[in-house]
């Protein structure tokens, strides 16, 4: 495998209780506990490196496997994905929404954030409040980068040199306002793989989906071509609708559907 893999998980499950308590629009991302436990395993059974999310900063990153990225901050993170993580002896990035943190029920403490940072995982920014950077006027927007960054070198001890943007949407003004706040290495939500050699601006990513066979899983986590150009297709459609509704009425119709 010579490409690298970003895959991007949201919140875990373990009973119906559980997936019923995640917003609607949410649950098409969430994953049964035992299932991501099983695609831990099959990624061990091929053979494809799990790559530490901190060895993308350094120029001799691994050139091929899969990060294992999760966003929002949801605190089934810390409580079902940490413990089969580290039984494993793999590393993850979770991107946490801070202005959740110890507020939203469902979501991560504080506490649970050092936790998981004390285990070796990698903490990141994924905004302030979830709102789209793009759509924001430029005091918001800085806004939601100081928050972001702010807290979470408070409450880590460190400040996060990686971030992923609320639903993967971003402009020209978002990345800058990121280098600006020391986001080095900056994750998005446009499916495709990392080729050798520099790091793109914004790192492609795989969304891992509930209804995603494993067969479908693993092609992408190898990075087969067949397989993402079949992703790729879709997310350009979707883009499109983006385009056609903006943001707020593309977000506002898909939570009509998922909801």
């Amino acid at each position: 495998m010579s490409s690298l893999v970003v895959l991007m998980y949201h919140a875990l499950w373990r009973d119906a209780g559980e997936l019923q308590g995640i917003d609607a629009p949410d649950r098409p991302y969430a994953l049964d506990q035992a299932r991501f436990a099983r695609q831990l395993d099959v990624l061990r059974e091929h053979r494809v490196a799990v790559i530490d999310p901190a060895a993308l900063a350094r120029p001799d990153r691994p050139l091929g496997g899969v990060v294992l990225s999760f966003d929002d901050g949801h605190a089934s993170n810390a409580l079902l994905a940490l413990p089969l993580l580290r039984e494993r002896g793999m590393r993850g990035v979770f991107f946490v929404t801070t202005g959740f943190v110890g507020t939203r029920p469902g979501y991560c403490s504080v506490a649970q954030l050092r936790e998981m940072a004390a285990q070796g995982m990698e903490i990141g920014g994924h905004g302030h409040t979830h709102r789209f950077l793009s759509d924001l006027p430029d005091a918001d927007l800085v806004d939601e980068m100081q928050r972001s960054q702010g807290l979470l070198a408070e409450w880590l001890g460190a400040a996060p040199s990686q971030m992923s943007f609320p639903g993967g949407r971003y402009d020209r003004r978002a990345l800058d306002a990121a280098a600006r706040h020391g986001f080095g290495i900056l994750h998005g939500s446009v499916p495709g793989k990392v080729a050798p050699g520099p790091l793109p601006r914004v790192l492609p990513r795989i969304a891992v989906r509930a209804g995603m066979s494993e067969a479908s899983w693993l092609a992408h986590a190898q990075g087969r071509t067949s397989a993402l150009l079949r992703t790729q297709a879709t997310q350009a459609t979707k883009a499109l609708a983006r385009r056609v509704l903006g943001n707020a009425g593309y977000h506002r119709l898909y939570q009509r559907i998922k909801g």
